[in-house]
């Protein structure tokens, strides 16, 4: 009778052991809908449309502005000579050498040019400030050229990613995606739901973007601007602890506690 009981007592603690090894499992898994990007469960031909708000330029902002002229006289006018060695390929194009010769937006929203003078910018989208700058050219030049580039273009990504950091953006439309990739994907425990922190006229601004929803190419902090910050939480397995849980040592110990019941109870 005492054998009966014990054998019943020793598949009883069995069963108790591998209902535990299941939830441990269960636990520090991520489900598979959690991980994909941009899910989408329309037909392959919907169209989903992109909402890339246009950004303003600020004060504080480096700009590159090069006038394309027709004559090199002219071309000596309206650019100093920092910017006609940068555009013509020779001298240093590193992140410091533009910092020093691109032309810093003023607290009065305005940049000095050679001959223009303060040329207003502030406010306006690159394209109207080009615009603005050409009208101003006509009066000395026909025919000008004008490009400008948003060369303080910087986000930050933080968080559970593999490559964190500062990043130079040197694309006009850069999105939430393309900082993901650049940052080194993000590490099995990265939450999907990311963190957005904008800097605008009144603060920060603060947004959550689902990445597993296509849905999120619609929102305006899809597309990234000039000093945002993308923080990527890590995911509450990892927050619980279960991302170092030292499940091979925990495994073998059971697996030794359950030869030895065998073992002495046989």
């Amino acid at each position: 009778m005492k054998l009966i009981t014990g054998a019943a007592n020793v598949k009883s603690f069995h069963f108790f052991l591998f209902i535990i090894i299941l939830v441990l499992a269960a636990s520090s898994c991520t489900p598979h809908q959690k991980l994909v990007f941009l899910q989408h469960q329309a037909e392959v031909s919907d169209t989903l449309m992109f909402s890339k708000p246009d950004y303003f330029i600020k004060p504080g902002d480096i700009l590159h502005i090069r006038v394309l002229t027709l004559d090199e006289e002219s071309d000596r006018m309206f650019n100093s000579e920092d910017t006609r060695r940068m555009g013509a390929g020779s001298g240093s194009s590193n992140n410091i050498s533009v910092f020093l010769h691109g032309y810093t937006v003023e607290e009065n929203g305005t940049v000095k040019m050679p001959v223009l003078g303060d040329v207003k910018v502030a406010g306006q989208t690159i394209s109207q400030a080009t615009k603005e700058i050409e009208n101003q050219i006509e009066e000395y030049l026909i025919g000008a050229t004008v490009v400008i580039k948003l060369v303080n273009f910087s986000i930050t990504v933080l968080g559970e990613v593999r490559r964190p950091g500062n990043y130079y953006i040197y694309d006009n439309q850069f999105s939430i995606m393309d900082a993901i990739g650049l940052a080194g994907d993000m590490t099995d425990y990265g939450n999907r739901q990311v963190n957005i922190v904008r800097q605008t006229d009144q603060g920060a601004t603060f947004a959550t973007l689902d990445v597993t929803d296509s849905k999120a190419v619609a929102s305006e902090f899809y597309y990234l601007q000039p000093n945002d910050m993308v923080y990527v939480e890590p995911h509450k397995v990892k927050r619980l602890g279960f991302a170092q849980f030292p499940f091979a040592v925990v495994f073998s110990a059971i697996s030794t506690t359950l030869l030895l019941i065998n073992f002495f109870g046989n």
